[in-house]
């Protein structure tokens, strides 16, 4: 496992926040002195160090070796994932390597994903959740919005290549806010 990937200042990912971001991907690790020293020098302003992944960050059982090797002490971590695997999230988040998450969820909440979200809930860890805008309708996102209630922001994507229609997209707006008055379209 490497990082492939990393980006000082990102605003967009999760909105409101400042986060720097590493990508991780299979691989030999590079040196990772100087992603460690930008960090320990930005980390006062900082949000969180964003943990994102080709496939899935949780796809790597041996990804807190990454995290450790260039978070500096204090800075949070915030894991951008799909939730394919709760048992990975479980241990980072008990052994205090993430401490908040944003759930990518497709066109429905799958069972691994909910165990996600019931273990940042157990932990006192907040979460986010991101959908794509094109692949819901408010009778989709309804069953979604209320697994996701106590997220700390839903987050509603919106593709350039798949266009959505104002009143779509109010509608959507609508359903997010049954479980969190933070909603933001990117």
């Amino acid at each position: 496992m490497r990082i492939s990937d990393f980006s000082r200042i990102d605003t967009v990912t999760v909105p409101d926040k400042f986060m720097s971001v590493i990508k991780i991907s299979s691989g030999e690790a590079p040196d990772r002195e100087d992603i460690r020293t930008t960090l320990e020098q930005d980390k006062d302003s900082l949000d969180y160090l964003g943990v994102a992944s080709d496939t899935d960050p949780l796809d790597h059982p041996d990804l807190y070796k990454a995290i450790k090797s260039v978070r500096p002490r204090g800075l949070k971590v915030l894991i951008i994932t799909d939730g394919r695997d709760p048992a990975v999230l479980d241990d980072l988040v008990g052994a205090g390597y993430v401490h908040a998450m944003d759930l990518l969820i497709g066109k429905a909440l799958t069972p691994e994903q909910a165990e996600c979200i019931s273990i940042m809930q157990d932990n006192g860890c907040r979460f986010a959740v991101t959908i794509k805008a094109s692949e819901h309708n408010d009778a989709t996102l309804a069953p979604i919005a209320s697994a996701c209630k106590g997220c700390s922001m839903f987050i509603i994507r919106l593709e350039k290549d798949r266009p959505v229609k104002r009143s779509e997209l109010s509608a959507l707006t609508s359903v997010a806010k049954t479980c969190t008055w933070n909603v933001k379209t990117a």
